[in-house]
């Protein structure tokens, strides 16, 4: 049997895969948002408990304690929420606490280069921009991949702006 502490340090590793981690003291969990607290008292006295909720804290993608992750699968134990998450995003229905994440989206993309700033080329599809600085693009494995401007070369950005200018 794994210990709760192997877990925790591996979960949290899993998570900050695709994620952020908050770490919330018991002390302070009367501080947290209701729909935070009552995920946290479902998880029982098994700790580590992991909540996975959106910055703005309104809808729970998925929570996990210690039994349930004590295989040490993340890769399946989180991927419904991963996927829930990614879907959520693409939706534009992800809380960025109190705004709504605002995409724009492309029609009609097709897979084509794109060059990160580094000099490598990603064989993707523009599939948006979220909030004109999170460039979203689309495999033809259908993995999700998010780039900042930074990420990418000056003329990705370029051509990935006129793409949804153009589609708007």
């Amino acid at each position: 049997m794994a210990c709760p502490g192997a877990v925790s340090v591996s979960a949290s590793k899993a998570v900050l895969s695709f994620s952020k981690s908050v770490i919330v003291d018991v002390s302070e969990t009367a501080a947290l948002p209701d729909l935070v607290k009552e995920a946290y008292r479902r998880g029982g006295a098994a700790v580590p408990i992991i909540i996975f909720t959106d910055p703005g804290m309104t809808t729970i993608y998925g929570s996990y304690n210690h039994p349930q992750m004590k295989t040490q699968r993340y890769g399946e134990i989180f991927q419904d929420t991963k996927t829930n998450i990614r879907t959520a995003m693409k939706d534009g229905t992800f809380s960025l606490g109190g705004t709504t994440l605002k995409v724009a989206k492309t029609k009609n993309a097709k897979v084509e280069d794109w060059i990160s700033s580094k000099g490598t080329t990603i064989k993707a599809k523009l599939v948006g921009i979220e909030d004109e600085k999170i460039f979203l693009f689309e495999t033809e494995a259908g993995k999700t991949i998010r780039a900042t401007s930074a990420q990418l070369s000056k003329e990705s950005v370029k051509k990935a702006k006129m793409m949804v200018r153009d589609d708007g």
